[in-house]
């Protein structure tokens, strides 16, 4: 027993192991994603920079050499051991001085302005002199020079010998700059590389965001009601295109799939609840709660069911901009100021074979939201419930601000909705405990924007991403209706969501 229980407990460890190992590389990757642009610009920089720095610095090196026989009197064996002895002392002889003041002299100098070496051909009576200077004709005429006095100063060491030329290039050109530049690239290519994965390692390790589903539900206790994909729309010049709607035609099967499961899976807990009041609602800005709120709305909508669905976002309101509508209507706050009446602030949201309206937000204003925890609010509502069979309430951020507090005791219950890879754990529990101070109900989480890749039933992965920009700037929204592909077909589904197969 105690060995299948160890065993098991190995398992659980290399089983979490690998969790967080994806986990990280998943979160690379999304820090990729995010990042690629800031980190490419960075590569060029340093790229470029390296080039000018190694450009504007750069001192030619001219190198002249020549390749000199060696020959003593005596055997062969004796010129060849000459010649490797001569390069082994080289560097003695060079640094003794005597050589660059017999070169000196010999060229009339005061000081010998380039630089000398000598190499032994392994096995042969041969060296290899070169010089090199940054000017190509000294460099020659020193070469010359070492060649003609070299014997004279090797004498003392040595006995007799003799130079005799092989080879020699003549006046140099400095073909090291082609290479030098060319190095320089890599070199700083290199250090952008370095310094863009430094700040890709610091990005993920300490943004600390909720990357996956499995990290909340670990960490919160509330009902997982689904995800939704991360959709990448291309710009389009209609604007009526640029939109993350069911309603817009060119919006990708797999995410209004997720849409609808999303829908079966709220409808069923509100009706389990009697929740006819819905407010959707997220921890801070730019979570994407307006876009789970308008296409929630129209997906029950599109079910044959009358929906409601008011903009209570006095600071930004959102829903005009995301429907694609144009027109100037009064808002909540006309209603609740008595300035206009609950029927002349709904508008038909024009979805054929589809009863939906939307009360929108009319002009911004911060000082209206506390009137969001009037009694006439209260009175609104009742009223609004009496007129649909769900009131979807697109509210403020609950942890960042107190508009979702002042309406909890108003509505039945809440979606909350949390952004893959974008807030901060402590963000979301502070939202959740607001809402749960207030003893709301809470039908569960809507993971949104969802990078982890699976597969759909239409071949599509979750790879598809859109943008959210600053708080309710997520584009403009057609007012195209579409019914979904499933119901077109005929097909029926169970209360899961799934696709049940005649």
């Amino acid at each position: 027993m105690s060995e299948n229980r160890e065993a098991s407990e190995n398992i659980k460890i290399d089983e979490t192991e690998k969790i967080d190992i994806m986990g990280l590389v998943s979160a690379f990757l999304n820090g990729l994603r995010r990042l690629w642009v800031l980190l490419l610009v960075i590569v060029i920089v340093c790229t470029l920079r390296s080039y000018f720095s190694t450009s504007f610095s750069y001192t030619p090196q001219y190198v002249a050499s020549a390749t000199v026989s060696v020959t003593t009197p005596g055997e062969s064996y004796t010129n060849i051991q000459s010649a490797q002895e001569m390069a082994e002392m080289f560097p003695y002889v060079l640094t003794s001085g005597v050589l660059r003041e017999v070169i000196q002299n010999d060229m009339g100098l005061d000081y010998l302005p380039g630089q000398i070496s000598v190499d032994a051909e392994e096995g042969m009576n041969m060296l290899t002199i070169s010089v090199s200077s940054d000017d190509p004709q000294m460099a020659y005429n020193i070469l010359q020079s070492v060649i003609k006095n070299y014997p004279e100063v090797a004498e003392y060491i040595f006995g007799e010998t003799q130079l005799q030329i092989l080879d020699e290039t003549g006046i140099p050109s400095d073909t090291q700059e082609e290479i030098v530049i060319r190095g320089s690239y890599r070199r700083g290519a290199l250090q952008g590389l370095i310094v863009s994965a430094v700040i890709l390692c610091l990005y993920v390790f300490l943004k600390r965001t909720v990357r996956t589903k499995e990290q909340l539900k670990k960490r919160i206790n509330i009902r997982d009601l689904g995800s939704l994909p991360y959709v990448r729309q291309k710009k389009r010049k209609n604007a009526e295109n640029n939109n993350i709607n069911i309603l817009n035609e060119r919006i990708v099967p797999v995410y209004e799939e997720a849409i609808r499961r999303l829908r079966i899976r709220i409808m069923r807990e509100a009706e389990m609840k009697n929740a006819k009041v819905i407010m959707v609602t997220s921890s801070v800005p730019g979570e994407g709660k307006t876009t789970v709120a308008v296409n929630l709305a129209v997906a029950i909508a599109k079910q044959k069911k009358s929906v409601i669905l008011v903009d209570c976002d006095m600071r930004n309101p959102s829903v005009a901009q995301m429907m694609h509508h144009d027109e100037t209507h009064p808002g909540l706050a006309s209603v609740l100021k008595d300035e206009t009446t609950l029927q002349n602030a709904l508008t038909d949201a024009g979805i054929p074979d589809a009863e939906m309206r939307i009360m929108y937000g009319g002009a911004a204003d911060s000082e209206d939201t506390a009137l969001l925890g009037s009694r006439k609010m209260g009175e609104v509502i009742e009223e609004l419930k009496g007129k649909a069979d769900y009131v979807i309430l697109d509210t403020a951020p609950a942890e960042l601000l107190v508009d979702a507090s002042l309406l909890a005791k108003y509505v039945d219950a809440a979606l909350y909705v949390i952004r893959c890879d974008y807030t901060k754990m402590n963000k979301i529990r502070g939202g959740i405990e607001t809402l749960a101070s207030r003893r709301l109900d809470i039908l569960g989480f809507v993971f949104n924007g969802d990078l982890n890749k699976k597969e759909s039933r239409y071949g599509y992965g979750y790879g598809y991403g859109y943008g959210y920009g600053r708080y309710g700037g997520y584009g403009r929204y057609s007012r195209y209706s579409r019914y979904g592909r499933l119901k077109d077909t005929g097909k029926r589904e169970d209360e899961s969501g799934r696709v049940i197969k005649e």
